[in-house]
């Protein structure tokens, strides 16, 4: 049963629904980026979950397994048959898996960059490659992120999908970010802002305006990163997005501690607690906040609410789980404390942030504290945690500088096959172009050798049909020389009997004449008679010769003679059956004046005809009619016959091709006419 057409079912989006509704059941959009080790994934939790269903809450259901519903969605997937529909539900289910399942999230991004290679599919090939950057960055290969992402932003950017070759540049400027390639970073954020300002995502240039200000606040370059910030800002209050304007209230604010102005800190911090929803929607961002603007009242010097300020955000923190935030308050504490002479304290939160960064590998926590453990250790156990400090620079360092390297190799090699590839597409296409050239030309070649073998064809037509024409000159020509010696010959025994024999009988009837002196009247009566009879013989003579002195067409009623002639041979046989023929001429016809040529056909036509009648016919009665209708000449043959079948009508016989053909030549029309049991009409018209 076919059900593909409108209005009805069509099984290919029958199991893109039913996919789709698993979606729903199972997606958990956002990762929890913070939960991973080592790797701080949380800058490209939003870069990382965009589909049809990507700003879908998450499912308040209470029970709703999303594993099983995703596993369910995954399974109906398979029996897509529609390509497109199917890159598509791949994209939407590995956008749901990613905060899941990360092994999931890669099996399904592995299918789908193999259906979308198979089609030719650039849009999923260009999001396989951006999904391994993601699963790469969850697994700690910074160097395949990197290069995923940088094939992902090539190919995006060119099939013009701006948004995500923006999203791809970005992810890519956060990466340098992380291991302090500033200038890269700087470079790709740019980049990422151009693309975004193509589509208009003012969500994502703050994202890159964002980044920006976080690598110059790194640089030490403060006033840049200030603009940067506030650019984010704006972007982000036109959103109306309380936790984006919220962060880079955060971000402001740490620039302006980074610079020392530590009133203009406070009140960007306040501005963001001025937001009554943080605890409740974001406690991590809040305990951030409340971190952040102890510390730059404890560094303006204010004591009111200290220490105890530092120690609400890392009771927030524990509770939360957020172990670098854990790290963070503690290093916060330890600078607190050791800027209060409390060396032991300050000693004691720079080893919980120590041990609690190792674990996490975060390397900003693990150098920070170290520091902090140098300034407050004894002397013996600071020279150990020194030595620690500096071979973990060293160690950083080599493996920042590995990674710009294998970056800038990336680059190059990508940049190197690219060129190798558009060579080789720049070959083919010559190729291509060569290839059409042979074709173009052989196609032409074939046209030219085809027109000269037409022209040819038609000129051995057009020769056929002069040759044609003479042999029928020829014959008309030998017709009428015959003719001429019919005539000649004919003159010539005319001549003979006028002369010769017409001559003598003269003489004899003069001498005949002469013996009428006899006065015999039996001699008398025997010489009157023979001299009688000599004038009978004389009278018939010359009306022979006269007769043969004649043409056969010469006049009209001698073309009639001929055409009646012909009918009573035709027929003659025929009438003893009870065949009866009747003809009729128009004597309107001059006769005399038409064409020799147009006679000769008429004749055979209709010796034709009266065959066909006499053969097939099984007639009563024919009917052989000339009539003059205005400037044509009509020539009817018609018969009582049994006519002729529809079949006999499609064969066209012999007879009726011949009647067809002379008609042509004497540049008449032709009808047939007939009905089974009720004769046949042939109808002749021809122009006078």
């Amino acid at each position: 049963m076919n059900r593909n057409q409108k209005g009805t079912l069509n099984p290919p989006k029958i199991r893109f629904s039913i996919c789709c509704a698993f979606l729903l059941m199972g997606l958990f959009v956002a990762c929890d980026g913070r939960k991973s080790q080592g790797v701080d994934v949380s800058e490209f939790e939003d870069l990382n979950a965009d589909s049809s269903f990507a700003y879908i809450q998450k499912s308040e259901e209470k029970g709703t397994d999303k594993i099983e519903s995703l596993s369910k969605a995954n399974y109906f997937t398979e029996g897509i048959e529609n390509d497109s529909l199917k890159v598509q539900a791949l994209i939407d289910l590995g956008a749901a898996w990613y905060g899941v399942d990360l092994d999931s999230f890669y099996r399904t991004s592995r299918r789908l960059d193999l259906i979308a290679r198979e089609n030719g599919d650039s849009l999923g090939i260009a999001r396989a490659y951006y999904n391994f950057g993601s699963y790469h960055i969850r697994r700690e290969q910074i160097d395949s992120a990197y290069q995923n992402y940088f094939l992902a932003e090539r190919l995006y950017e060119r099939i013009r999908n701006y948004k995500w070759a923006g999203r791809a540049a970005l992810s890519m400027a956060i990466i340098q970010k992380n291991i302090r390639d500033y200038v890269g970073s700087e470079a790709n954020s740019i980049r990422a802002i151009s693309h975004f300002e193509k589509v208009e995502d003012n969500q994502y240039l703050a994202s890159a305006n964002n980044n920006l200000g976080l690598i110059f606040n790194e640089m030490g370059k403060y006033d840049e990163a200030i603009d940067y910030h506030t650019i984010a800002l704006e972007y982000r209050k036109d959103l109306k997005k309380n936790s984006l304007v919220v962060g880079s209230l955060n971000n402001i604010g740490l620039v302006h501690t980074n610079k020392k102005d530590y009133p203009e800190a406070i009140r960007h911090y306040n501005l963001a607690l001025s937001h009554d929803s943080i605890l409740e929607s974001r406690p991590r961002t809040y305990a951030r906040l409340k971190d952040n603007l102890a510390r730059a009242k404890s560094l303006m010097g204010e004591t009111e609410g200290m220490p105890e300020l530092f120690y609400d955000a890392l009771t927030i923190r524990e509770k939360d789980g957020d172990n670098r935030g854990i790290v963070t308050s503690n290093l916060h504490l330890a600078e607190y404390y050791l800027r209060n002479d409390s060396t032991d304290h300050a000693n004691k939160h720079a080893l919980i942030a120590y041990e609690k960064s190792k674990p996490l590998k975060y390397n900003r926590g693990i150098l920070e504290s170290l520091d902090m453990l140098v300034k407050t250790a004894s002397t013996e156990d600071a020279l150990g945690f020194s030595k620690i400090q500096v071979a973990i620079i060293d160690s950083l360092q080599k493996e920042e500088r590995g990674y710009r390297e294998q970056f800038a190799r990336i680059r190059y090699e990508t940049d190197k096959i690219e060129n190798e590839n558009i060579k080789v597409t720049r070959q083919k296409r010559q190729l291509t172009i060569l290839l059409l050239g042979l074709v173009a030309t052989f196609f032409l070649v074939y046209i030219f050798i085809q027109r000269r073998s037409n022209r040819k064809e038609l000129q051995f037509r057009e020769a056929q049909q002069k040759a044609n024409e003479d042999i029928y000159n020829l014959m008309l020509l030998q017709q009428e020389k015959l003719e001429e010696g019919k005539r000649m010959e004919k003159n010539r025994i005319s001549e003979e009997l006028h002369d010769g024999v017409l001559s003598r009988l003269f003489g004899t009837r003069l001498n005949l004449d002469s013996l009428n002196e006899s006065q015999d009247l039996g001699v008398i009566d025997k010489r009157a008679g023979y001299i009688e009879e000599l004038k009978s013989i004389e009278d018939e003579i010359r009306r022979i010769s006269h007769n043969l002195s004649s043409n056969i067409f010469a006049r009209d009623i001698f073309f009639i003679e001929v055409i009646e002639n012909l009918i009573e041979d035709q027929f003659k046989g025929e009438m003893k059956n009870g065949l009866e023929y009747h003809f009729n001429n128009d004597p309107g016809i001059n006769w005399e004046k038409m064409p020799n040529a147009i006679k000769v056909h008429l004749y055979r036509i209709i010796q034709e005809g009266l065959q066909n009648i006499r053969k097939h016919a099984k007639a009563q009665n024919a009917w052989i009619k000339f009539k003059k209708e205005e400037s044509e000449l009509a020539l009817s043959i018609m018969d009582d016959g049994q006519g002729i079948s529809a079949g006999d009508r499609l064969k066209k016989g012999i007879g009726m091709k011949n009647i067809s053909s002379r008609v042509k030549q004497i540049g008449g029309t032709v009808n047939f006419k007939s009905k089974n049991r009720k004769g046949t009409t042939i109808l002749v018209k021809i122009k006078i």
